[in-house]
């Protein structure tokens, strides 16, 4: 019986393929949608490309090989009977080295300080106004332009280490009538304070080229066709230029100057999101002045970013 369906399904083929000596194809617009090839041993039939359809039985009829896509049945008739055994082949890995990171786009955040220490000042007295560099957090604003990333995965696309390359532009605006010097040019940070009357803005501003170093995880769960993902790692920044400025109704002063920031910073940073949107925290590890150069702030920026715009 098996050999009498072997026969009549090659027979069907037959009758509607072009014959060659020992291959017969059917082709539709210059591609083989059958092929037929006989070795004199086995008779191979081809439905399609590669992931298509293939069967394949020897003269004898003992064997018939029966593909369909990375599953393999083998139709056998043998003295013990006939039988059918299904076989699937592993599917075949590749490295691509593309994973779909969220670091690159556009992030705003707000500023404030996760630890102050303001004893520098202590034998100043009254001369100095106590925590002077206390923020107007509404004002205080990080805007980063993350503008290259790259990244190396896991085969299966569901973690990656991301790396690459940003800008971020650092506003503290101060909540006292205040701006900030270096005393005698070179000296620790100290205030300097401001007429109050018509003050719209006084603030600090740095900017950081930017460098992280992210272990991003896709987890199982979806909204739609995005996938919460979750990261967390180190941003490491280099100080490219600082300035202070502050305005009034009709004035405003602008003064560069490196007020003894620390040359590097690193913050740890945790993010979550769907798709083209994270909520994130940069926790900083760095004190924004260097030792015994200015008060003792370090940094924390709550935030959220539209990465892959």
């Amino acid at each position: 019986m098996k050999q009498l369906i072997s026969f009549v399904l090659c027979s069907i083929l037959a009758m509607n393929l072009f014959a060659q000596s020992d291959t017969t194809k059917v082709k539709i617009a210059k591609k083989n949608v059958v092929t037929v090839v006989e070795d004199g041993k086995t008779t191979h039939v081809k439905v399609g490309n590669d992931r298509g359809v293939e069967v394949l039985t020897d003269d004898w009829g003992d064997t018939t090989h029966v593909r369909v896509g990375r599953r393999t049945f083998k139709v056998i008739d043998d003295g013990n009977g006939t039988y059918v055994k299904v076989d699937k082949e592993e599917k075949q890995k590749k490295w691509t080295g593309s994973f779909n990171p969220h670091w690159a786009g556009l992030e705003f955040g707000m500023n404030m300080y996760r630890q102050t220490d303001y004893s520098l000042y202590n034998h100043f007295g009254p001369l100095v106004p106590e925590d002077f560099m206390d923020l107007n957090y509404g004002k205080s604003i990080t805007v980063n332009l993350n503008f290259a990333e790259w990244a190396f995965k896991n085969e299966a696309k569901t973690f990656g280490l991301v790396t690459g390359l940003g800008l971020s532009f650092m506003d503290l605006t101060f909540d006292q009538p205040i701006t900030i010097t270096k005393a005698g040019g070179e000296g620790i940070i100290m205030p300097v304070s401001l007429d109050p009357d018509g003050l719209k803005k006084t603030k600090l501003s740095i900017s950081y080229l930017t460098a992280p170093l992210l272990l991003e995880v896709k987890t199982p769960l979806r909204m739609g066709s995005s996938r919460l993902y979750l990261a967390g790692g180190v941003i490491g920044g280099l100080n490219i230029g600082s300035h202070t400025k502050y305005k009034y109704r009709k004035d405003k002063e602008k003064a560069r100057s490196n007020f003894n920031l620390n040359q590097f910073k690193y913050d740890l940073t945790g993010r979550i999101g769907f798709g083209d949107f994270c909520i994130f925290v940069n926790y900083g590890m760095t004190p924004l002045f260097k030792s015994d150069r200015g008060p003792e702030l370090v940094p924390v920026t709550f935030g959220f970013s539209f990465p892959n715009i």
